[in-house]
């Protein structure tokens, strides 16, 4: 798969630095920005826009050269199509385009530019620059149609171009008809025999109706079943197909099977090649529909003449097509144990010829029973599990131009509502909370509807936490006494003592502790008295949290005001997340490893370890343990793209830095947590590196101004010297109000 992820791996491989040895992509990144600072490297992100919004789903493949843009589509719309797909890819281009010191080259072609690469107004960041490659240049389509043997003067050749715009894909049709023509072969006055009616867009249309209309019945079906393929295809599992005829059970053609296994995972061909295919697939080359890479051996289309040629299937045409290629992925052996996500493919494309087979309740339940765990649990593949369920739904988007959820495709309602709350879950834990609430909320409804109170319980608690990210407490609070009094109802106690738990973590944020310990508490009993491991160490990691937030109040607050020894909370806290770590490894032992629970574990081992890091403990030590813990949470956090706890790790880390002197680097990643929450809405943790940040600053303002009192003198370094302190003063002050307006937003 050309991925961005997949692009991260084999280029640091192939500059000599083993990928894994960067577990986390983001230290894959900075990796690979280390190596564009040495001179002489160029990067080349050919066809970038497979890696934005609007080519994200996955009939991507079927788009043709640019996607359709909505009639009520809006300025901000048309952006957010801009979009990467991934945070990473945009992280990326914004820090080719403005980190300096960077000697190295990077060369991205796209049908769109990407939205990373601009500032607010559609303007391009300063250190990029954009060619529009809208056509061919004279003097390349005389060499381009020489170099393919066509005679013809300079005039005869140029007058041809300019009647198509020299547009290059309609040169290329436009040189495989001429090449081909019964009466004139090879010679450029056989364009002229062409109708150039019409404006620009129908002559380039034309010819490429010309080129396919052109062709044998045989080689249109060749080319259109060619176009099924999302991906360029290998020549076994073209000889395969050729092989079979339509009508063919696939348990009758088994060599078709093998050959197709082959394609998938390829080795060398022992099939005789098909002269006849060879023959056609030859004359698909003249003529420019198809393209081969020769070091592969696979066959791809341009998009334009995919999607052309995929219409000319016709829907009944298409969808057996499809069911065809999906009987024969089903036949495909998957490991019981996935190691990688490579190992799904063959899982993937099953999926999504089903799909296209017009088969959504199969692939929905392909999807539940042998996707979601991997994708979702295991890897944390959040963006991939977006990717194949927005294709349930009609359009390949939850979501209509007015922003109104749609239903996905499927008859169940109880797979409806299961699909919205799966595909919600997906946009909040991968950074998109605002687009998880809406969804939640209609699966609420179809499980109210249907009568299903468990799965209104479960949903509640869903939407509460998306709620809680994006600093609506109140709406997240009542969420959670409402899922608590129907799991109460229903006398559901598992998850009952979910609401109590999740409800305990949010009064902590509000600063209610005595209720939030209550919570907690109730949480933990009902827990163990269900003997449920895991629960308990995520509710031991949220006493942990309760510990760390009351200490923060009790260090703020005068000792005539709080009866509470802040070091009182700091052994609390260190002892509570000792607790879920030891749960999380018992956890592992009896049943499997959860990755997010030794994630959440570490990072409140190293918060924990910092707070006791206090003048007069042993606080070298202290430091030590907590840059370790938060280092194994950060690492665990990006293998998984966890953006929701990214934040928080990395305000952790630069609390610690702060604490050892390192501001510079606190800054840093202050600054990379804030960025993380604007792009995502996190207002909670927004409010909380902004304030970190005004404090930082406060502090460097201070130190300027005490060394510029000191010198006693304002001579030109003292000048400096305070003009620096008055640049830092205003920063600081910029920051609190930022801070303060963050803070009563939440």
């Amino acid at each position: 798969e050309a991925t961005f992820a997949n692009f991260l791996r084999v280029t640091l491989a192939y500059l000599g630095i083993d990928p894994d040895s960067r577990p986390g992509p983001r230290q894959q990144i900075e990796a690979l920005l280390d190596c564009l600072r040495r001179p002489g490297l160029l990067l080349i992100l050919d066809g970038f826009e497979r890696e934005l919004r609007a080519y994200s789903g996955m009939g991507a493949a079927y788009q043709g050269d640019a996607p359709a843009a909505s009639a009520a589509e809006t300025a901000a719309d048309e952006r957010a199509r801009r979009a990467c797909i991934s945070p990473l890819a945009d992280d990326f281009l914004r820090a080719v385009a403005t980190l300096p010191g960077l000697r190295g080259k990077l060369l991205l072609t796209s049908r769109l530019r990407p939205g990373a690469l601009e500032v607010h107004g559609g303007m391009l960041l300063q250190g990029g620059r954009e060619i529009a490659l809208a056509e061919m240049q004279p003097a390349d389509a005389l060499a381009f149609f020489g170099a393919l043997g066509i005679r013809g003067n300079r005039a005869e050749i140029a007058a041809a171009g300019a009647r198509y715009g020299y547009h290059p894909l309609s040169l290329r049709l436009l040189a495989g008809l001429v090449l081909t023509d019964l009466h004139q072969p090879g010679d450029i006055a056989a364009a002229a025999r062409l109708d150039v009616s019409g404006d620009l867009i129908q002559r380039q249309h034309h010819v490429l109706e010309q080129s396919y209309a052109g062709l044998p019945p045989v080689r249109q079906q060749l080319l259109s079943r060619i176009a099924c393929f999302r991906s360029p295809v290998a020549y076994d599992a073209l000889v395969a197909l050729a092989k079979t005829e339509p009508a063919q059970s696939p348990q009758k053609n088994p060599a078709f099977l093998s050959s197709f296994l082959r394609w998938m995972f390829p080795a060398p061909a022992t099939e005789t090649p098909s002269a006849d295919l060879d023959t056609d697939l030859r004359d698909l080359q003249a003529r420019g529909l198809l393209q081969r890479d020769e070091r592969t051996n696979r066959f791809d289309l341009h998009p334009i003449v995919r999607r052309y040629a995929y219409d000319r299937l016709g829907d009944e045409t298409r969808r057996a097509a499809h069911g065809q290629l999906r009987d024969y992925f089903a036949a495909v052996e998957v490991p019981e144990r996935i190691q990688n996500l490579e190992e799904l493919t063959p899982l993937i494309e099953l999926y999504h010829h089903t799909v296209r087979a017009g088969q959504y309740d199969a692939a929905c339940t392909l999807f539940r029973d042998r996707i979601s765990q991997a994708t979702y649990y295991q890897f944390g593949a959040y963006q991939l599990c977006i990717e194949l369920l927005r294709a349930l739904f009609p359009d390949g988007e939850p979501f209509t131009p007015a922003g109104q959820v749609r239903l996905p495709r499927l008859a169940d309602e109880d797979d409806q509502g299961w699909t919205l709350n799966t595909l919600a879950n997906s946009f909040s834990l991968s950074g998109q909370p605002c687009r998880a609430i809406p969804l939640f909320e209609q699966s609420n409804t179809i499980d109210e509807q249907r009568g299903d109170k468990q799965g209104v319980a479960i949903g509640l608690g869903n939407l509460a936490n998306s709620h809680r990210d994006l600093g609506a407490l109140r709406a997240a609070e009542a969420a959670l006494r409402h899922n608590i009094t129907l799991c109460q109802k229903i006398e559901e106690v598992s998850q009952e003592a979910i609401g109590h738990q999740e409800l305990g973590r949010l009064l902590a944020y509000r600063g209610a502790w005595a209720q939030a310990e209550m919570e907690l508490m109730t949480a933990l009993e009902m827990f163990e008295q269900e003997e449920c491991v895991q629960m308990q160490g995520l509710t031991w990691a949220s006493c942990a949290l309760l510990a760390l937030l009351r200490m923060r109040e009790a260090v703020l607050q005068s000792p005539l005001t709080t009866p509470t020894d802040p070091t009182d909370h700091a052994a609390t806290a260190l002892a509570a997340a000792r607790r879920a770590l030891e749960l999380a490894d018992e956890d592992a032992r009896t049943i499997s490893p959860v990755e997010r629970d030794y994630m959440r574990a570490h990072w409140l081992l190293g918060a924990a370890h910092r707070v006791n890091g206090a003048p007069g403990s042993d606080r070298e030590q202290h430091f030590a343990d907590a840059e370790q813990h938060l280092t194994e949470a950060l690492t665990r956090c990006r293998s998984i793209n966890a953006v929701d706890t990214e934040v928080t790790i990395l305000l952790e880390l630069a609390r610690l830095r702060a604490a050892t002197g390192k501001r510079t680097a606190a800054l840093g990643l202050a600054q990379e947590a804030l960025t993380i929450t604007e792009r995502c809405g996190y207002v909670l943790q927004g409010a909380d590196g902004h304030l970190l940040l005004a404090g930082l600053l406060d502090h460097e303002s201070r130190e300027r101004e005490h060394e510029s009192r000191e010198m006693g003198t304002l001579d030109h370094e003292g000048r400096e010297r305070e003009r620096e302190s008055r640049e830092r003063e205003r920063e600081r002050r910029e920051r609190r109000e930022q801070a303060l307006a963050h803070a009563r937003a939440a």
